[in-house]
């Protein structure tokens, strides 16, 4: 990763959980690979794909993104190879950050880059559409509200923009923070934008009107690396480089007070910023969240208990800075950094073998 709050660290210690995980995930015996760090990977909305496909984007320090067709690539061989990308997308002049899928039905997706802008692409046909410029430093973060019409962005120059995304023109800058924003989202109906930065602050904003309706930080004021809405819109997630991972309610009235912390050996997080998301494909099954670590490990914490469900095996050989989980199928993507390169894919067996059914089919 090419921005400053991006250094490497690395731990070689390695460390195990007691007990056994029921339909554990392994690692899919493919993977994809870009020539510098690996910065975002985001599984399409299954709306995009047909059943039991999957695709996956995947952002990188070599201002390149690569365009992922696990279904094309699944066959019977446990030997591990290496995919070709079904897209390349190529324009950027400096490395990306970010990638993000749209929420509607045409396959576009968006990129946040150190050379300052965003752009629009279709990742059929790696055609880029838009390209949006207004930021004064990297653009570090984006997202589409949901009808995919306004894209958010978050920036080293320290505000957050929203754009319209047919035209290109920023509609609204907010003067968010006092240090680089290093995450955005919106929440469920789109009505509010969550942001977080460096500066340890977490912010809630109007999208109509532009005014902050919660600001939000943790004892010790600790940098914050990643926030995202839960699927249930009442509260964020958001994890800070003290290592943990907190989930605060998001009711406007009164101060925020957390309401469940996530963090065990396995996850070390004190200079980067390293993703967590929601995994709750299959609710009935498990609920949990999934998050990187400079020690290279990809763990899975029980939403409800905060213990750890589930520490997958160590094949990424640097820091996972980025983590997926797919919207319907128990299907997982990480990316490690620069002594790694790889994006990796995870899924308990009962799911892999509906990806090797789609190939036969």
């Amino acid at each position: 990763m090419s921005s400053p709050s991006r250094k490497r660290q690395h731990e070689d210690d390695d460390m195990d959980v007691e007990g056994e995980t029921k339909h554990p995930f392994k690692c899919l015996p493919m993977y994809g690979e870009h020539k510098r760090a690996v910065s975002s990977v985001k599984l399409a909305p299954s709306r995009l794909t047909k059943e039991h496909a999957a695709l996956c984007a995947s952002a990188s320090a070599d201002g390149s993104v690569k365009i992922w067709d696990l279904g094309a690539s699944m066959d019977d061989k446990t030997q591990e190879s290496l995919l070709q990308p079904e897209t390349t997308l190529l324009g950027h002049s400096r490395g990306i950050n970010e990638v993000c899928w749209s929420n509607g039905g045409d396959p576009f997706v968006a990129t946040a880059s150190d050379d300052k802008t965003l752009r629009l692409w279709d990742a059929q046909t790696g055609d880029a559409l838009v390209e949006f410029r207004g930021h004064d430093n990297f653009v570090f973060c984006c997202e589409f509200n949901g009808p995919s019409n306004l894209l958010v962005s978050g920036s080293f120059d320290e505000t957050v923009k929203l754009w319209d995304v047919r035209s290109g023109e920023c509609v609204c800058t907010l003067p968010a923070h006092s240090d680089p924003v290093t995450s955005v989202s919106f929440n469920r109906d789109s009505s509010c934008v969550v942001s977080a930065s460096h500066d340890g602050l977490i912010r809630v904003w109007d999208v109509c009107t532009g005014e902050c309706l919660k600001t939000i930080f943790a004892a010790g004021n600790p940098p914050v690396s990643h926030v995202t809405y839960a699927p249930n819109g009442k509260y964020v997630l958001a994890g800070t480089l003290d290592s943990a991972i907190r989930l605060w309610p998001i009711g406007v009235s009164g101060k925020a007070k957390c309401s469940k912390t996530y963090s065990s050996a396995f996850h070390n997080n004190s200079k980067y910023c390293i993703v967590s998301k929601f995994m709750v494909a299959q609710p009935k099954r498990r609920q949990c969240i999934v998050t990187g670590s400079e020690s290279g490990h990809v763990v899975l914490y029980d939403v409800h208990t905060t213990k750890v469900h589930q520490v997958l095996d160590r094949v990424h050989k640097d820091v996972v800075l980025a983590v997926d989980a797919h919207d319907k199928m128990e299907l997982l993507a990480s990316g490690g950094m620069t002594k790694d390169r790889t994006v990796r894919f995870w899924a308990p067996e009962d799911e892999s073998a509906s990806l090797k059914k789609l190939r036969t089919d």
